[in-house]
């Protein structure tokens, strides 16, 4: 009897050890990651993240969706670590001593957006952490919520037609050189900075001091298509002796504006809005598009401003 008891001591002491001696030499690194391709580029997904809007939408969404992790995490603000050019990290306090690393990454050139988890251990949270497997689980679904959640949230701010009514403002003398054409609204943008490429060549070539960036004239805007008059203001009137381009005159005056937010997919459903906008006014001039936030100032199309101005009598 004593020798089966001192066996039996023995392999549970021996099992003991073994399994101290696994849970201890563990790695005490853990990640997780996943990884989706997306249709908007990396600042997007940036810009939103690092947000009150995003913070706020996640600090509801843990609190909503993954009441599971209630043993892990604690209700602290989700505090934002760093933020460079194609990665942004947060840091997500738990109940048992350690943090989890967040940290999106994006890809241009692959056109993707991977989020993953990592976090440091001691003997202690391990031993935890190898009884409760639902806490990796959990982690796996917490990524892929929150990616899925992230591209549906980007995806309905490019769906909605955002902007604002600035109402009537004075508009200055101006001179300005310009090329004319017609597009229809698919390829309007594409057709304006052509031309616009055009027209800087052009004063570069004769000389023609410009004042500030191009900008759009529209003579005519109807359903389909858009009489349009790509231009550049100069600091006076000059003879061009083109064909093609030529130096007009402003004299100014009174005009209603809209700020469109966002790139061109809605910008005709803002002009529509301006023009509804004019009530008993009438219009004394061609309207005028002028892009004061563009994609050389942000990468970002979900913060690009467009200013829309109709002249009037």
């Amino acid at each position: 009897m004593v020798k089966f008891l001192q066996t039996l001591i023995g392999l549970v002491f021996f099992g003991t050890s073994l399994f101290v001696l696994i849970v201890k030499n563990h790695p005490s690194d853990y990640l997780f990651s996943i990884e989706q391709e997306v249709a908007y580029p990396p600042s997007c997904y940036i810009d939103y993240l690092s947000s009150k809007q995003g913070n706020e939408f996640w600090q509801h969404h843990y609190k909503e969706n993954f009441t599971a992790l209630h043993e892990v995490f604690l209700e602290n603000q989700i505090q934002l670590l760093t933020e460079e050019k194609r990665t942004i990290e947060f840091t997500i306090p738990t109940s048992k001593g350690f943090e989890l690393i967040e940290k999106w990454s994006f890809d241009q050139e692959k056109n993707t957006t991977k989020v993953s988890y990592t976090y440091s251990a001691v003997f202690s949270v391990k031993l935890y952490l190898f009884f409760n497997s639902i806490f990796h689980r959990t982690i796996k679904d917490l990524a892929e919520s929150r990616l899925a959640a992230s591209i549906v949230a980007i995806e309905k701010q490019f769906g909605q037609h955002r902007w604002e009514y600035h109402g009537e403002q004075p508009q200055a003398l101006s001179y300005y050189i310009a090329i004319e054409g017609s597009s229809d609204w698919s390829s309007l943008s594409k057709n304006i900075a052509v031309a616009q490429s055009n027209l800087i060549a052009f004063a570069q070539k004769n000389e023609i001091v410009t004042l500030g960036d191009a900008f759009v004239l529209y003579p005519l805007i109807k359903d389909r298509n858009v009489f349009w008059r790509a231009a550049i203001k100069t600091d006076r009137y000059y003879n061009t002796n083109s064909e093609t381009i030529k130096c007009r005159r402003y004299k100014g005056g009174n005009s209603i504006v809209l700020v469109h937010f966002g790139n061109s997919t809605y910008l005709k459903d803002s002009w529509l809005v301006l023009n509804d906008s004019l009530q008993a006014k009438q219009q004394s001039y061609p309207a005028i598009q002028i892009e004061t936030v563009s994609k050389k100032d942000t990468s970002n199309p979900l913060k690009w401003e467009t200013t829309l101005i109709l002249p009037i009598q």
